[in-house]
């Protein structure tokens, strides 16, 4: 059977072209491991990678990373299509399994699910879906867990991740990250090609997204003269141009300096 197993609630799963490339996810696996420490190096913490694509290069990576700093993570990466997590398989690591599954995640009872990081796998859906989708991963989520997802280009170089959890009355955001490397002239704008589903269509007056955007850009443009000393310098002088006209950015340097950028007063949906 080539469709995934989905609950009648969540949304219809599509395919994926599942093409990935090393090091696409490293700048949210740093991220990840500076935001979350406590939940990574829980006890009995396991991490999903939900959409791992045609072959485990990022899990691997992300797993690589994370042991690094919490030697007991599990994780569990989980694809919907049957070959892709039969040809997985094949990679022997001590605890890490490759299982078939969709939103409505192939976990055991016992498993406590910290983090799911799922990239590249909503683009398909419409908004109303992505949010479905939102709401049933978190539901099967640790009380406190995280929810990464988000789209970045095929290189990694810019992304865009919402980190999302579980409240009382569904998803609530913790943030939105935009994450980029210091590769040619910064542009605000630029992140607008991979914004998660639910936003990438707001992006029009009248919308916080497009206010937020706009406010960047005037920041950006204000403090150009940063980037005769480099992209970076540029990066974070506009962030904290930013800060001073939109409420909810993290000014923290050493992120902005690893190039991350947290608005923590971004809209859900």
């Amino acid at each position: 059977m080539s469709d995934w197993h989905v609950k009648s609630s969540g949304p219809q799963a599509h395919d994926t072209r599942g093409k990935t490339a090393h090091q696409r996810l490293r700048r949210l696996d740093q991220f990840l491991l500076a935001f979350v420490p406590g939940l990574l190096g829980h006890p009995k913490a396991v991490a999903v990678d939900l959409g791992y694509g045609r072959v485990p290069v990022t899990t691997l990576e992300w797993l690589e990373r994370t042991r690094a700093v919490h030697p007991h993570i599990r994780m569990v990466g989980i694809e919907r299509d049957a070959e892709r997590v039969e040809a997985a398989s094949g990679v022997a690591v001590d605890g890490l399994e490759f299982r078939r599954g969709d939103f409505q995640m192939p976990l055991e009872t016992n498993e406590h699910v910290v983090v799911t990081r799922a990239m590249n796998v909503l683009r398909q859906y419409d908004e109303a879906a992505a949010q479905s989708a939102h709401r049933q991963i978190l539901a099967q989520m640790a009380p406190m867990g995280l929810l990464a997802e988000g789209t970045c280009d095929p290189l990694g170089r810019t992304m865009v991740v919402a980190l999302l959890r579980n409240g009382p009355e569904g998803p609530v955001s913790e943030g939105l990250l935009f994450a980029r490397s210091f590769h040619g002239v910064f542009e605000p704008r630029q992140f607008q090609a991979v914004l998660p589903k639910h936003l990438i269509h707001r992006v029009v007056d009248g919308e916080p997204i497009e206010a937020f955007f706009s406010a960047w850009s005037r920041a950006a443009a204000v403090t150009r003269a940063q980037g005769e000393f480099g992209g970076r310098q540029h990066f974070v002088a506009a962030a904290e141009q930013l800060a001073s006209e939109v409420s909810g950015v993290e000014t923290r340097r050493s992120w902005l300096r690893n190039g991350w950028l947290l608005w923590r007063g971004a809209p859900y949906p």
